[in-house]
């Protein structure tokens, strides 16, 4: 099969994207860089709203030629496609078949990329792969951890090219993300990657060479040796960084690495899998505390140590885990031990976050609550670890395989390391940790890891939790310090050609030689034992009898053994391999003279020779006569033995003291290291402390200033309800002063009521929510709002109370005016809706697409349609006959925003579709009111039938033809009252100035009116005119304010009163001397609208007597009154006699409205 057929063959990589707030803008600018030839499944999980329809469909498909498609359950991944997530779902994944899981968590509570990227890595392991976009909290960053762990590839947006980076740094903090790129990047790096893991590993992975040169150089270049990891992990991580370099043959990364120092850096980092948490695998850590710890205990008493080991701790959430666990298990087991817990990594960089212990807010979902709040003190970005759990963990930079390991431990957790390690590397480690546990200790490895091989040096606790215990065997023996591993083509040791081969005797040859032609000789080990006694030794040494020694100083002859230990020590001391000195005059059966040699041989070993012949060439390097002095050797014999007693006794305290220095020194090197980077972190937060310092006292001066300038009282309470502090605008509802601090608040003077004051901020002290008071000063001129708070400390504690008073009095005194302004407001409206409901002209109300809004009974009833019915429909509908023309009309109110009024329309309607009849109607517009100012919501009109009123006019124009005749007759009557007056006996020149005053008042009114141009006359010179200038002044009174009435309303006003006072002069208060007549005139308001009332009242004459028939007089006034000026005349028949109310709209009586030369009885006329 090709590598293209495998290619084709093998299941699609399904890349898992998780994005939330600013994830659009991030989602497009990574699928702008998708191609069609791309064969990767790609699954957008994104935070949607689930009570609104997802509008991504739609808005990606732009961004890509591929198909985006959302989700739907059971729904099959192809490879080259886009899946959306749909709102209201949680998503798993069952092979490449996608499952909708409806949400059983509430808001705020939901981690959707999470779940999804947990059930990807355990469906696909290395076949998955995530990016982390755009977003706000945390999402995502467990579930990178386990895309991390199951070998698959995780990317994370720059922070800085995202518009909300919470996600993306959450997941960066994790240590689980392989690349931060731009999103517009990252599929170039995934592609390239893909490609190479498909077309170019076969050919890497072949190649044992490269990978070779690889390791060695990283060792050479980090120290670190990865010979013995696997290689599929290696080849993913070459892979990778290849395709970041843009690197296309393994012989140019090569090259890369050997001439770019960084290279060989960031590829060990790379290798680096810092994938942990806080109890990881919760039911292996309970197994642990259920079956291991209870027995760990046991033996433990005050004064022992409990000795834990956790390499491969990484940032350090499991070995604060396990101490966790165990402080927790010794507390309660009434365990009085000194716990000591050892985290080891050769991540510098992740044992210094270990060692800082600050870790992101995601932790609060993995540590249970009780130990989050005694373990750790929350900070504004995450969690702090306390220092009495720091304490008791102490990081180290070690290498499990090539530093010295620690000893004596109870209990060794190695989890998820050995998985990275291929078979011989792992017997290795697990070869560590049975030396480094003490017998029965305790061993615990990650899920997919055993320590079962040959020899069983482990049994099983709980292989399904992988819990191992240690056998009681003796430790195996370690070539500590241990170097790297030899090639795997170096021949091993005991294939190598011995020393005695090389000079090619055979063995008869060689003993021969050592019995005739080597001098006798020792062999002494290291620790002076004779390890061997060559031929002709014997008469230098003596078998002592009782127990049994081989200390050569027991064995060699008395006389010999200052000699001897005089060449050893200088054997010892001296600088050369080879010590020599004679000695004479021995005495017995030695010879006179005897050479002692002593060389130094390359195992640790001494040889000593005994030379007879001591003058042969060559052989002599230094010659010394010992004279003996035997006294004197014996005492130096017992003071040597007491020293070699006390020696001996010091050496075994001395190798006692040594495994106590061991494993103090392995203390210490974790604590030196400790200490080095609290030295470090002590450096930093001495400038941050200053920083801090500085910054503090900037706050403390803004503080203070804000506290003298603010205008608001303030007062500051503590938890006790003690004054803490106050603003200078407290004073004016509290007596404070500056030795009040620290006193309760009750304790003094306030114009509020302090009982309950104090009553409310002890309730919000105690439940922690805000609450507010209405209060009255105690004199009741005041009214207050106080907001009472809880006070927050640091760490979010209640640490008090704060509370502002706030002056409400004149809001207080708003609010009721509001109120009252509010009910009247109420009550015209419902007169409006009374008035528009009984009103008994018709009223209308259309929208701008001239619909009915409203229409009153009146309009329904000329309309011939119910009110009901109107609402909703068009003009057109109601009204086909007229609604051109009123639609019209409407158009011009709402070009011009004016009223249109008077209009004059003809036509039908259903009321009787055969009566035409004729309507005046005014149109006006309704404002959309403040929040459109300006802008014309609807049209309202009034709509008056004046078909019987042009009928009136009519008559009204015969009844001015017949006024001219009577006029004539009027003038004809003057003619006669002439001569009667003539006939009358008086003084002729009164009676002639009496008739002519009368007969010029009658002419005057239009005299006046035409000396005001027919504008308007003052109606004080009417009544002048027509009754104090004709009648006198001493029967008649008049009040009222100054009003100029227009030329329609003088003519009607002086006609009335003419045909009024000729009345009073014929049957009324003129008739008898002592009669009476008041006129009483005002302009009045009773709410819709202003009007003119006149009052006549006469007095002092006879009973007034309603006619049974109005006269000529009376109906033209009426109908000018009535008809004209839209009037209303009210008279009162009774035993004092008349009275006439005058009633007139105020503008029909005074504002003019045509002009001067138009004659003002034509007004009645109907318009054309």
């Amino acid at each position: 099969m090709s590598d293209t057929d495998a290619a084709q063959s093998s299941p699609p990589v399904i890349l898992g994207v998780g994005a939330s707030a600013g994830g659009l803008e991030a989602f497009q600018s990574l699928l702008a860089t998708l191609r069609a030839t791309d064969d990767f499944a790609m699954v957008l999980v994104q935070h949607l709203d689930p009570e609104h329809e997802s509008l991504l469909p739609e808005l990606l498909s732009k961004r890509t030629r591929l198909p985006v498609r959302p989700i739907t359950d059971g729904m099959e991944l192809k490879a080259g496609e886009v899946y959306l997530i749909p709102p209201a779902f949680e998503l798993d994944i069952q092979g490449t078949t996608l499952k909708l899981v409806e949400f059983d968590t509430p808001r705020g509570l939901r981690r959707p990329i999470d779940r999804f990227f947990e059930s990807l890595a355990r469906e696909q392991g290395t076949n998955a792969a995530a990016i982390i976009l755009s977003g706000t909290g945390s999402d995502g960053a467990q579930g990178v951890r386990a895309i991390k762990e199951e070998g698959g590839l995780v990317f994370a947006q720059d922070p800085q090219d995202a518009k909300y980076d919470g996600m993306p740094r959450a997941a960066i903090a994790t240590g689980a993300v392989d690349m931060v790129l731009p999103s517009g990047d990252i599929l170039g790096v995934m592609r390239d990657f893909h490609d190479r893991a498909t077309g170019l590993a076969p050919t890497i992975e072949s190649d044992a060479e490269f990978i070779e040169k690889v390791v060695r150089n990283l060792r050479y270049r980090t120290g670190h040796d990865f010979s013995g990891y696997k290689s599929g992990t290696l080849l993913r991580r070459i892979t990778l960084r290849m395709s970041v370099l843009g690197l296309r043959t393994p012989s140019d990364y090569l090259r890369e690495l050997i001439q770019d120092r960084g290279e060989a850096e960031k590829l060990f980092r790379d290798l680096l899998i810092n994938v942990t948490s806080f109890f990881r695998d919760r039911e292996s850590f309970a197994a642990l505390r259920e079956q291991v710890i209870p027995q760990m205990l046991a033996d433990k008493g005050p004064g022992d140590e409990l000795r834990v080991w956790v390499p491969g701790c990484s940032t350090g959430q499991e070995a604060y885990t396990i101490a966790m666990i165990l402080a927790d298990e010794m507390s309660r087991l009434d365990c009085h031990a000194r716990l000591s817990v050892f985290g080891t990594d050769i991540d510098e960089d992740a044992l210094t976050e270990a060692r800082r212990g600050y870790y992101p807010n995601t932790i609060a979902t993995e540590v249970p609550q009780n130990w989050l709040d005694r373990w750790f003190t929350a900070t504004h970005a995450g969690y702090e670890v306390r220092p009495e759990l720091r304490d008791i963990v102490r990081f180290s930079s070690q290498n499990l395989i090539k530093d010295p390991p620690f000893s004596r431990l109870d209990l060794v957790t190695c989890r998820n390391v050995l998985i990275y390690f291929d078979n011989p590397l792992q017997e290795t480690a697990l070869s560590v940790f049975h030396y480094a546990l003490r017998p029965g200790g305790w061993l615990m490895l990650g899920s997919s890891e055993s320590a079962r091989q040959a020899g069983e040096p482990f049994r099983d606790i709980s292989p399904e939790h992988r819990l191992y215990q240690r056998d009681n065997a003796p430790a195996r023996p370690l070539d500590l310090p241990r170097g790297y591993r030899p090639p795997a083509d170096t021949p091993p040791l005991s294939s190598r050609p011995s020393a005695d081969s090389d000079h090619g005797l055979p063995p008869a040859a060689l003993e021969a030689l050592l019995e005739h032609h080597v001098p006798p000789y020792l062999v002494l080990s290291q620790n002076d034992e004779v390890s061997i006694i060559g031929p002709g030794s014997e008469r230098f040494v003596k078998i002592p009898t009782g127990r049994a020694t081989l200390g050569a100083r027991a064995l060699i002859l008395p006389e010999l053994k200052p000699a001897l230990k005089r060449v050893l020590t200088g054997l010892a001391l001296g600088a050369q391999p080879y010590r020599r000195i004679t000695v004479s005059n021995l005495g017995g059966t030695l010879p006179e003279t005897l050479a002692l040699g002593a060389t130094a041989l390359s195992d640790g070993n001494r040889l000593v020779t005994f030379e007879t012949d001591t003058h042969r060439e060559g052989r002599v390097e230094s010659e010394s006569q010992i004279v003996i002095d035997e006294d004197y050797v014996g005492q130096l014999e017992t003071e040597l033995d007491n020293a070699r007693q006390t020696i001996r006794t010091t050496v075994e305290e001395l190798e006692t003291s040594n495994e106590e220095l061991k494993s103090s020194n392995e203390e210490m090197m974790s604590m030196n290291e400790e200490l080095q980077s609290a030295n470090e972190e002590l450096s930093t937060t001495n400038e941050e402390l200053q920083t801090k310092l500085r910054e503090l006292a900037q706050v403390n001066s803004d503080l203070a200033n804000f506290m003298e300038s603010t205008q608001i009282a303030t007062i500051f309470l503590d938890d006790e309800l003690r004054l803490r502090n106050f603003t200078p605008e407290a004073v004016a509802w509290f007596r404070f002063v500056e030795q009040d601090r620290g006193r309760e608040i009750t304790d003094i003077g306030s114009r509020l009521d302090m009982e309950q004051l104090a009553e409310t901020c002890r309730r919000v002290r105690d439940n922690g929510q805000p609450e507010e008071l209405a209060l009255s000063t105690s004199d009741g001129r005041a009214e207050v709002m106080v907001r009472i708070a809880p006070y927050r400390t640091e760490t979010r504690h209640t640490g008090g109370i704060v509370f502002s008073v706030f002056d409400v009095t004149e809001l207080a005194s708003f609010a009721s005016e509001a109120e009252a302004a509010s009910a009247e407001a109420r009550a015209r409206m419902e007169e409006i809706e009374e008035l528009y409901r009984v009103s008994p002209g018709a009223m209308g109300l259309v929208d701008r697409e001239y619909r009915y809004l409203r229409a009153n009974p009146r309009l329904a009833e000329i309309n011939g349609v119910s009110t009901e019915d109107h609402i909703g429909q068009r003009m057109e509908d109601v009204v086909p006959d007229i609604a051109a023309a009123k639609m019209a009309a409407i158009d011009k109110v709402l070009e011009t925003g004016e009223p249109v009024l008077g209009v004059i329309l003809r036509g039908t309607t259903r009321a009787d579709p055969e009566d035409e009849r004729t309507w005046q109607i005014d149109f006006y517009p309704l404002q959309s009111g403040a929040e459109t100012p300006g802008a014309i919501r609807a049209v309202g009109f009034n709509v008056q039938d004046i078909t019987d009123l042009l009928a009136l006019q009519a008559d009204l124009r015969r009844i001015m033809r017949e006024l001219q005749h009577r006029v004539k007759n009027m003038l004809s009557n003057v003619i006669a009252l002439v001569n009667r007056a003539r006939r009358e006996k008086g003084d002729p020149a009164r009676l002639l100035e009496t008739l002519s005053q009368r007969i010029r008042a009658l002419a005057n009114t239009h005299n006046l009116l035409t000396a005001e141009n027919w504008s308007s006359t003052a109606l004080r010179d009417v009544l002048s005119l027509e009754l104090t200038d004709v009648y006198g002044s001493e029967r008649i009174e008049t009040h009222g304010p100054a009003v100029r009435l227009n030329a329609r309303a003088t003519l009607a006003i002086g006609m009335a009163v003419h045909e009024l006072a000729t009345n009073a002069v014929k049957y009324g208060a003129f008739s008898v001397p002592e009669g009476h007549i008041s006129l009483r005139w005002s302009r009045i308001d009773e709410g819709d609208g202003e009007s003119f009332v006149l009052r006549w009242t006469e007095t002092g004459g006879p009973p007034a007597v309603q006619p049974e028939h109005e006269g000529f007089g009376t109906t033209l006034v009426r109908s000018m009154i009535e008809g004209t000026l839209g009037g209303k005349i009210s008279p009162d028949w009774n035993s004092e006699g008349l009275r006439l109310v005058i009633t007139l709209p105020w503008l029909a009586a005074t504002e003019v409205d045509y002009d001067s030369d138009v004659d003002p009885l034509r007004q009645a006329d109907p318009l054309p």
